[in-house]
């Protein structure tokens, strides 16, 4: 997990580098280009390590990029069972979320290996919010309600992530729902 985290900052800040070099005063577009379709949100709720916030927040990502290898994606394997990864973000806010998990074939509806990421940021009017968490040992990670149409590659379902093992070090929670199209790659 740790290499995933490490690689997740290194992603995140290569994005903010790319956002802050490339744009101009007089322009407020990205300089680069991302899409957006379907979604992974929901609420997070905790306390920070220092007790001095409650998180009660709200999110939405939306957004993916291909250049930063941001989209949702699904592998048939060798065996018949897919390998699947969901992953949208919030630029803006350099917010993601990632849910990855297996399934036996394409009308299973209850996932194995299943790992989310999730990260959070918000500027308050005094404070910079940060939070992050990961599926591990510690934490209790869920996949429910999983609908999967393998004409089109559209995943719908709700996820959990709770637990202590985060950026807080206290008991928090990730839970929402997804609903997005992810494709196959063709190689």
């Amino acid at each position: 997990m740790i290499g995933k985290t490490k690689f997740f900052a290194g992603l995140v800040g290569l994005v903010l580098l790319v956002l802050v070099a490339g744009c101009k005063d007089d322009d407020p577009q990205p300089a680069f280009e991302y899409q957006t379709q379907g979604f992974i949100k929901g609420k997070f709720t905790g306390v920070s390590k220092d007790n001095s916030y409650t998180f009660n927040e709200d999110f939405n990502y939306s957004q993916y990029s291909i250049l930063f290898g941001g989209f949702a994606e699904y592998e048939i394997n060798d065996d018949g069972s897919y390998s699947v990864q969901l992953y949208r973000a919030n630029f803006a806010s350099l917010g993601a979320a990632t849910i990855r998990f297996e399934l036996d074939n394409a009308t299973d509806t209850t996932p194995d290996n299943v790992i989310i990421s999730f990260e959070y940021n918000k500027e308050l009017n005094d404070k910079f919010l940060t939070f992050t968490m990961e599926s591990d040992f510690d934490n209790t990670t869920t996949v429910t309600d999983l609908t999967f149409d393998s004409g089109t590659g559209r995943f719908k379902g709700k996820f959990s992530l709770t637990g202590a093992d985060n950026s807080s070090g206290k008991n928090a929670s990730v839970t929402g729902e997804f609903d997005l199209i992810a494709k196959r790659p063709v190689q």
